[in-house]
């Protein structure tokens, strides 16, 4: 690595530090989420399938939104790492790239809260919309066919809205990771310019957001290969991601 990554360096070892633990830890609270815990890398998934979504989150709701606090919280240090990438390219010729890649990230990450925040009011309506379910069989054993009329309606629209939701949760995903995959190439390309850090690892990053612009293009997050081809991608670039915060923490001893 070139001298701008020097021993003692406290900038470039936090940098290093969060560019570890940040994919670590988005990585493990992603995986933990009801609908990727029991559809992890199936390539049969089809999340716009709101009924299999509602299936998953379904005696989970309370995990859901557990699970996706954390989520956005640990991805909040994305781009605390990648703007101390930015720093050290800022005087290199690949800075407009590097930064260009920055906002990125942050974009795609604020975009992933908002996909968060709309699927735990999902996860609420499927909590309410599964206690009326059970209300109207109650009303209905009971004998309260009015009651459980009731109840019945009530539980198809919350049912209705969870799938709107999911629609929207989908959406939303798909515009953040496709920012994300852009913020990659970009930044990948940056850090090859700038010579501060490991060449191979830093085309590898531009070329897997090269590639994987391209697949969320052609396998959208909600498509049944796009599920787990994405979650594969992500899994790629996060090991990327760690072994540059490593390689910096090497530079820095």
């Amino acid at each position: 690595m070139a001298d701008k990554i020097k021993k003692g360096d406290w900038s470039a070892q936090t940098t290093g530090i969060l560019l570890i633990v940040a994919p670590i830890l988005v990585i493990l609270f992603n995986s933990l989420g009801p609908v990727n815990s029991a559809n992890a890398f199936d390539f049969g998934f089809s999340p716009d399938d709101a009924m299999a979504s509602i299936g998953a989150l379904s005696g989970n709701e309370s995990n859901a939104q557990v699970y996706g606090i954390l989520l956005v919280i640990s991805s909040l240090l994305i781009p605390l790492g990648v703007s101390g990438i930015a720093r050290i390219c800022q005087d290199d010729p690949g800075r407009k790239w590097a930064a260009f890649g920055f906002t990125c990230t942050v974009i795609s990450v604020a975009i992933w809260a908002v996909t968060n925040g709309v699927s735990a009011a999902m996860a609420s309506a499927v909590s309410d919309m599964n206690a009326l379910k059970a209300a109207a069989a109650a009303a209905a054993q009971a004998g309260n066919a009015a009651g459980a009329q009731v109840a019945g309606a009530q539980a198809a629209a919350l049912g209705a809205a969870a799938g709107i939701m999911n629609g929207i949760a989908l959406g939303s995903h798909q515009m953040a990771t496709m920012i994300f995959m852009i913020g990659n190439l970009s930044l990948g390309i940056g850090m090859s310019f700038s010579g501060a850090f490991n060449s191979i690892l830093s085309r590898l990053i531009a070329l897997a957001g090269l590639v994987s612009t391209i697949l969320v293009l052609v396998f959208p997050v909600s498509s049944d290969p796009g599920f787990a081809i994405v979650g594969i991608l992500f899994l790629v670039i996060g090991i990327l991601w760690i072994l540059t915060g490593l390689t910096m923490l090497r530079s820095t001893r």
